[in-house]
């Protein structure tokens, strides 16, 4: 019998410049889950900002995914130490989904699917881009097939930094997403196919050029930049400073600078930056790359 499973889960950049909810990145900061049989349902945070009480993420997952796969979901006791902060963009709400997911799936006694894993994921989520690339690790493009998952994934080069702004205050994603029109012309779906193409090989050529007209986008940041007034000089800033690119990470409110060598420089003028405009957060060098792992107890 399963007695317990432990889960660590990546953070992850979700619509990567021009690849809006189809492309992206996992970010080696990790969330870690552990789901012990217990007498009754429970819920441990280290974050004051998740709840810990029934209306917590992972566990409605769980408890919907042992539905799904016909099964009662058994008692547990959830304990969730975060190093990823939540509502900031850095994919906190999807690493919470996929641990419930993969729990479900364990407790109940099925082999682990990743298309599966993910469509349960979907409708919680809403979206595949960041569950893909935190689930499966690097860049992963993904899109839905006859009703089902199907994705490529990439490994970048391991030189690649992000260098982040992660921001002070959290913003919800349901939020930033009402801020999007529901149709687009076609001019603006045009622009942005060819430079999702270029994302792709400027990670994988490092070509900074390449990678800057990757980051551009006519979808979802030319409206969400407006919500955070802090976009658009760090933009400015980071390219300057050398940068390959610059986007918002997810749905914002952090931002993402990608760099191919010597992100400190742009850690640097991102330092004046906040000491000059008084923008509020704090910035973080990671390594990209990273997937979910996890390991079961018997007992």
């Amino acid at each position: 019998m399963i007695k317990k499973i432990k889960i660590s889960v990546p953070g992850c950049i979700g619509n990567v410049g021009s690849g809006f909810d189809c492309i992206g990145i996992s970010v080696n900061l990790f969330n870690d889950f552990i789901f012990e049989r217990s007498k009754y349902f429970s819920v441990s945070v280290s974050d004051p900002e998740i709840e810990k009480d029934e209306r917590n993420l992972c566990l409605k997952v769980f408890r919907k995914t042992c539905m799904t796969l016909g099964e009662n979901a058994p008692f547990v006791h959830i304990s969730i130490r975060s190093s990823i902060p939540a509502g900031r963009g850095l994919g906190s709400s999807g690493t919470a989904v996929l641990a419930g997911a993969i729990a479900g799936f364990v407790f109940s006694n099925k082999r682990i699917e990743p298309a599966e894993i993910l469509k349960i994921g979907k409708e919680f989520e809403g979206h595949l881009d960041d569950l893909a690339a935190s689930l499966l690790g690097g860049l992963v493009i993904v899109a839905e097939s006859s009703g089902r998952p199907v994705w490529k994934k990439i490994d970048i080069p391991e030189e690649t930094k992000g260098v982040f702004f992660v921001s002070e205050n959290p913003f919800r994603t349901e939020k930033a997403r009402g801020v999007l029109p529901e149709k687009i012309s076609l001019q603006d779906a045009v622009y942005n196919i060819p430079r999702a193409c270029f994302l792709l090989a400027g990670f994988l050529e490092k070509n900074k050029e390449l990678l800057c007209i990757g980051t551009d986008d006519r979808l979802h940041q030319v409206y969400r930049k407006k919500l955070y007034p802090h976009f658009e000089p760090l933009y400015e800033s980071a390219i300057k400073a050398g940068a390959a690119g610059c986007c918002l990470s997810g749905a914002g409110p952090s931002v993402v600078a990608f760099c191919f060598s010597n992100p400190e420089k742009i850690v640097r003028a991102w330092e004046e930056l906040i000491k000059t405009e008084k923008v509020k957060g704090h910035i973080r060098i990671f390594s990209l790359g990273g997937k979910t792992r996890w390991r079961i107890y018997k007992g």
